[in-house]
């Protein structure tokens, strides 16, 4: 399946003649090392002083600080737009998307976040698709979405974790991945530029949560954590996730298309599985390396299919 089929823009700009591919390229290639960053980062969150809220508050409240304008300025183009694109932007990339996650991450490890996530987007995408509008994948499109989904049932089974917390961490990251899709496919059809899609993810999360952690409605040490965790939450998922990924992912989509973002994407869980070895102590076994290959290379096929 072509992902790009549903991207509203379709070109194939050369490389070395397109400015904008070349731009295109290096935002796509900042976006998958943040990914990287944010899987690593998301999973550490289960052994951190702060709780997930606070987390989730920091990776939205971060970015609607500086984007915050950006939602009255483009209000008539907000206002415009089907309030399903609106809806599946602001859910899909915003506080309930890191929940998920976070809660994911917890119970597996961030080689499941990396590669339960970015890994089967390509799935979820094609599932929406063809619940949504009744656009089925071809054929080669369907062998690669079956190539993913057996590298995800792979990496389920070379976990060794316990059968309660795959279900709960394994089902917490499909579902994120579900949600990530609606916004892929919100954003692409959309058409926002990047700054307001990125108010439009960060805004609406950081109204809902502020009240929430303001009144004590449920748990948080934001106030409490030693500084330099709150530091390294807000460089990676505040400015890192919340702010320069979302920019240069949108970015990326508009100027050379969905489906090569998407091929670069796939190198997402391999570079996760690699650096969650040195930076949280996860060893990299034998089958879960083949389980991540396994999904890269399916990620590959969906995209050049």
């Amino acid at each position: 399946m072509d992902l790009a089929t549903y991207s509203p823009t379709n070109s194939s700009p050369s490389f070395f003649n397109n400015r904008d591919a070349i731009v295109g390229f290096f935002a796509m290639g900042v976006t998958l090392c943040i990914w990287a960053g944010f899987a690593l980062s998301t999973r550490a969150t289960e052994s951190a002083h702060l709780e997930i809220v606070d987390v989730a508050f920091i990776r939205a409240c971060v970015p609607a600080l500086i984007l915050c304008p950006f939602l009255w300025l483009r209000r008539e183009k907000l206002l415009s737009l089907p309030k399903r694109y609106t809806a599946t932007i602001a859910l899909g990339g915003g506080a309930p998307f890191f929940a998920l996650a976070a809660i994911g991450g917890g119970f597996t490890s961030a080689t499941h976040v990396g590669a339960l996530i970015a890994g089967t987007v390509p799935v979820t995408v094609a599932l929406l698709m063809w619940a949504g509008l009744g656009q089925r994948p071809t054929m080669r499109g369907a062998s690669a979405l079956l190539t993913i989904t057996f590298g995800a049932l792979l990496l389920i089974v070379a976990s060794g974790a316990s059968v309660s917390n795959l279900a709960w961490g394994v089902g917490s990251l499909l579902i994120a991945s579900l949600a990530w899709a609606a916004y892929t496919i919100g954003l692409r059809s959309s058409g926002l530029d990047p700054l307001t899609a990125g108010a439009l993810v960060s805004v609406p999360s950081t109204v809902v949560l502020l009240p929430i952690i303001a009144t004590g409605a449920v748990p948080t040490t934001l106030f409490t954590s030693p500084a330099s965790e709150l530091m390294s939450f807000i460089l990676v998922q505040g400015i890192g996730v919340g702010l320069v990924a979302s920019l240069t992912y949108a970015s990326a989509i508009r100027l050379i298309g969905a489906n090569k973002c998407a091929a670069i994407g796939a190198g997402a869980p391999a570079l996760t599985s690699v650096l969650a070895w040195p930076v949280l102590g996860e060893a990299l076994s034998i089958p879960v390396f083949v389980a991540v290959g396994i999904i890269c290379a399916g990620i590959w096929r969906a995209n050049k299919s």
